[in-house]
């Protein structure tokens, strides 16, 4: 996990060099952002790394890392790959190899997840309508990756055996770009912004993200938004209260090694 860790922090360095070189806006995430105002760094038993960023600069970075990103680091993400299966982005060092429990196993390098956040759209009515759409599309975008002996609980036993090889047979590009499409949505936008596409829809007053600022993350100082406790509010409520110790855990999969070299 040490080995892990340090190739993580080496990519989410470079991700904030690359960001504050050509003046892309990124914000610290989920855990990640969680663990910085908690912990100074990882939440003891965490083993990922989460960044957000605005859908206009999340758009500018396929090209940014393409120019200025060092040769061991590459973006994957819906606009680099025809059959990249998440509607979000990943950051990866192609030094090493990781593989997670999917369908159509994935070649990866360790990496950092990316998320785009979009804003609400005006009107209540066309936040729910977009609210029910998305979470329809979150859904089946998972279903559709996930090895069926991961399924989660809001994958029923009978959507995996029935509705799973339907999914299977609409091509990932379809329902990732559908995904993008509904988060982007469209019309005129509201004072809500969030991740849309991510693991759940959450939202929070655009000026709750506001302009960054500087957090510690380990030995890194990285960016987060301009008022943590309101984002880390909406997404754990009490988060500085620490969980049972038996929920303690990493809820990921992967295994990780290190690429041999002739």
């Amino acid at each position: 996990m040490g080995e892990v860790r340090d190739v993580q922090l080496g990519i989410l360095a470079e991700f904030d060099r690359v960001c504050r070189d050509r003046g892309l806006t990124y914000y610290l995430a989920y855990g990640t952002l969680l663990g910085a105002v908690r912990h100074g760094g990882y939440i003891p038993w965490d083993d990922d790394i989460d960044v957000m960023m605005p859908r206009a600069d999340y758009d500018r970075l396929a090209e940014a890392f393409r120019t200025a990103a060092p040769p061991h680091l590459s973006l994957d993400s819906p606009q680099t790959r025809a059959n990249w299966p998440f509607p979000y982005a990943k950051v990866g060092d192609d030094r090493t190899e990781l593989w997670e429990p999917l369908e159509d196993p994935l070649p990866l390098g360790v990496n950092i997840d990316v998320f785009p956040i979009d804003a609400l759209p005006a009107g209540r009515l066309r936040r729910e309508v977009q609210a029910g759409v998305l979470r329809l599309l979150r859904w089946a975008v998972e279903l559709r990756y996930i090895a069926a002996a991961r399924g989660r609980e809001w994958h029923h036993p009978l959507a995996i055996g029935v509705v799973k090889p339907i999914l299977r047979r609409i091509p990932v590009r379809t329902l990732v770009g559908a995904c993008t499409r509904a988060a982007r949505g469209a019309g005129p936008a509201g004072d809500r912004v969030g991740v849309r596409v991510g693991w759940y829809d959450w939202s929070v007053a655009a000026g709750a993200l506001g302009t960054p600022t500087e957090l510690a993350f380990e030995h890194l100082r990285v960016f987060g938004p301009a008022q943590p406790d309101v984002v880390l509010t909406r997404l754990y409520g009490a988060y500085l209260e620490l969980p049972p110790e038996l929920e303690q855990v990493s809820h990921h999969a992967f295994t990780a090694t290190w690429r041999t070299t002739d």
